[in-house]
């Protein structure tokens, strides 16, 4: 069975070099991903438990590997890199192009909605596991509304006013 230090392991490898994957980000990807395969087929990506913590869902084995990185971007995985099953693949590619693109702090919000499996668990100091079921009863396989994200005003901001992220670099 794919374990969640398999999903981080692919995720670095296969986009960690192309973006920013920070402890925090790379664990709300994990979780997203288990959202992602729950919503498709009702099956678990990773029998792993899920943690409520304070920023969200984290998958403790993933925080544990990696938090040596500090905030700092994951450039190499922790573990060898599984080759997916078909389904687990296509779950991966699905997740990122849904979540990837996401800044961890747009992650975190989307974690921590209301009605989502996240605030249906969390209590202060306890890392209560959310289970699949809950997951699947949550508005987190609902999906989420993009436009209401930060890296989708720094999309539209960059289309509409092009010089404008260079002046803010330049300043």
């Amino acid at each position: 069975m794919t374990t969640s230090l398999d999903i981080a392991a692919w995720l670095v490898s296969h986009h960690g070099n192309d973006t920013s994957l920070s402890n925090l980000s790379l664990n709300k990807l994990c979780y997203f991903a288990q959202v992602t395969a729950l919503s498709t087929d009702g099956k678990t990506l990773f029998d792993d438990d899920i943690q409520a913590w304070e920023y969200g869902p984290v998958c403790p084995a993933v925080y544990h590997a990696y938090k040596h990185y500090g905030r700092l971007p994951v450039r190499a995985p922790e573990s060898h890199v599984p080759t997916l099953s078909e389904r687990e693949n296509r779950i991966m590619e699905k997740t990122w192009e849904k979540y990837g693109w996401l800044s961890p702090f747009d992650l975190v919000r989307l974690s921590h909605r209301k009605g989502c499996a996240w605030s249906k668990t969390y209590k202060a100091g306890e890392n209560a596991t959310i289970s699949p079921q809950l997951i699947l009863d949550s508005d987190d396989v609902k999906g989420f509304d993009a436009s209401a994200t930060f890296a989708h005003a720094v999309i539209e901001t960059k289309a509409r006013y092009s010089n404008t992220l260079r002046l803010l670099e330049d300043s």
